[in-house]
């Protein structure tokens, strides 16, 4: 089987209190930075839809091509950028993280 693309998840719960700074950091400021690595090809950041009343919570799915990439953003990357956001924000946006290959991608058309 030929080297499938990796995703990067990150699902971040985010208290009230910081939502909003946390919010414009995220798009005004980290998105871009974690693009600026060079390690992503591209990213979704989407809002989590739940039925527990866990307050805000994101994720954002960052798109790699190779699990090289990857390492080399938990090597070179990945400790200034979770430094930053605990500095910023604390315990009051607690972040997990997760890979997942991806298999196959579709989408419908001429719906």
């Amino acid at each position: 089987m030929a080297e499938t693309h990796l995703i990067y998840n990150v699902t971040v719960s985010v208290d009230e209190s910081v939502h909003s700074k946390w919010m414009k950091w995220m798009l005004d400021e980290h998105l871009r930075d974690m693009l600026g690595t060079g390690c992503f090809l591209g990213f979704t950041f989407s809002e989590l839809h739940t039925e527990d009343a866990i307050g805000p919570t994101y994720t954002v799915q960052y798109e790699l091509a190779s699990r090289a990439d990857f390492e080399r953003y938990e090597r070179q990357f990945a400790p200034g950028m979770r430094d930053k956001g605990a500095k910023l924000f604390g315990e009051k946006a607690l972040a997990f993280r997760t890979t997942m290959s991806v298999l196959a991608k579709g989408q419908l058309r001429d719906q």
